[in-house]
């Protein structure tokens, strides 16, 4: 590509959008990816033995209720209709999510009509003595279902995800536990949900099939600047990686969690009967298992094939090097974060995004809700 209008640096959902958006307007755009491939964390591989879809990076679904990113991605891919439900496993039995009446009733032995859930979860989170303004997760969890269905569902796996005693989170993490007075089991309450029937990979590959883009893999941008022609340093940057990294790590790194995951084949033709199963209790190193042939249930083939792929996951501490996941959120990281989000502010050229560079875990739909918001001010403005 000779003349470059932008550089997208980062070729996840967030980048591919843009690049996408601004190459519809009409500027030649050059896509970075250090990665081997494009898609983030939402890349998938085809097993070549079982025709499974595996997630490479964990589960991914497409839900959303925003309808100018519906109307975006389907002009790309078409969806299965998948609707996603996840089952949660504590002491020896299997419980459906999230807490609803199928939940409920099943661990206190009821049967509780819709109309009495509310005041049933009211009695519970009122129970015994708590502090008039909750101090921390665990207090504001307590405040919200009570203390039986957050010592069974919460406390273990909120332990094993961030990797401390929940007593040491903000009381604003969980903001606020939805109880459903239904016996919907599905787990998002978007309409709009599914698995691109062509796979997420295809989602990638026709977003940046167009004449204005052009892609270089296995080519980090912050190496690649030091290095670049004095034209394409005069393009904008549109930079999707970690905000930290792009100032060296000036203040010191962010706070991530990670993730680690152990995937196996199993001579079995369904291993759990969901794509995910919650591990909530302590004695379980890993907090859910995937199995990833659930999200394709029209692929009558491999559903009935007598092999399947699950994978198990761990969270872990991260540090420099590791893939970061989740965003840790509390006053000192929003410190830090502001100071590199003021450095980012004086770059001339620069605008980052995406959940790395935002600090934000994002949905796939907001992801690309935020893209398209992004791409069109900038569109807008040059």
């Amino acid at each position: 590509m000779g003349q470059v209008d932008a550089i997208v640096a980062g070729a996840g959902i967030w980048g591919c959008t843009v690049a996408r958006v601004l190459a519809e307007n009409g500027r030649k755009v050059l896509v970075l990816e250090k990665r081997p491939h494009v898609g983030g964390n939402v890349r998938c591989e085809t097993d070549p033995e079982t025709g499974i879809e595996v997630h490479t990076y964990g589960s991914h679904i497409f839900h959303t209720h925003i309808d100018r990113v519906w109307d975006f991605v389907r002009r790309f891919v078409e969806f299965n209709g998948y609707q996603h439900k996840v089952l949660a496993r504590h002491a020896g039995k299997t419980y459906f999510l999230p807490l609803g009446l199928a939940l409920v009733n099943q661990f206190y032995g009821l049967d509780l009509k819709p109309s009495e859930l509310p005041d049933f979860i009211a009695a519970e989170a009122g129970r015994g003595t708590r502090p008039c303004v909750p101090a921390n997760f665990e207090e504001q969890a307590i405040a919200f279902i009570g203390k039986p269905l957050y010592d069974a569902f919460i406390r273990e796996y909120t332990r094993k995800q961030w990797g401390t005693d929940p007593r040491n989170l903000g009381a604003d993490i969980i903001k606020r536990l939805p109880v459903r007075a239904s016996y919907d089991i599905n787990y998002y309450s978007d309409y709009r949900q599914g698995i691109p029937l062509t796979g997420y990979n295809s989602l990638f590959d026709r977003l940046l099939d167009h004449p204005n883009i052009s892609v270089e893999c296995n080519v980090d941008w912050l190496e690649w600047r030091h290095q670049a022609p004095s034209t394409k340093h005069q393009a904008p940057v549109f930079y999707s990686g970690p905000i930290d990294a792009l100032f060296g790590y000036k203040f010191g790194p962010l706070p991530w969690r990670s993730l680690r995951f152990e995937r196996e084949c199993l001579p079995l033709a369904d291993f759990q009967g969901t794509s995910v199963v919650n591990y909530t209790d302590a004695d379980v190193p890993f907090t859910r298992i995937h199995e990833f042939k659930h999200y394709h249930p029209e692929n009558a083939a491999v559903m009935a094939a007598p092999s399947t792929i699950i994978c198990c996951e761990y969270p872990q501490t991260w540090k420099l090097g590791d893939e970061p996941y989740y965003p840790v959120d509390t006053p000192e990281s929003r410190e830090r974060l502001a100071l590199y989000t003021a450095e980012a502010a004086k770059v001339p050229g620069l605008v980052v995004g995406g959940r790395l560079g935002e600090y934000r875990y994002y949905d796939i739909d907001r992801s690309i809700d935020r893209a398209l918001e992004t791409a069109s001010g900038w569109m807008s403005t040059n």
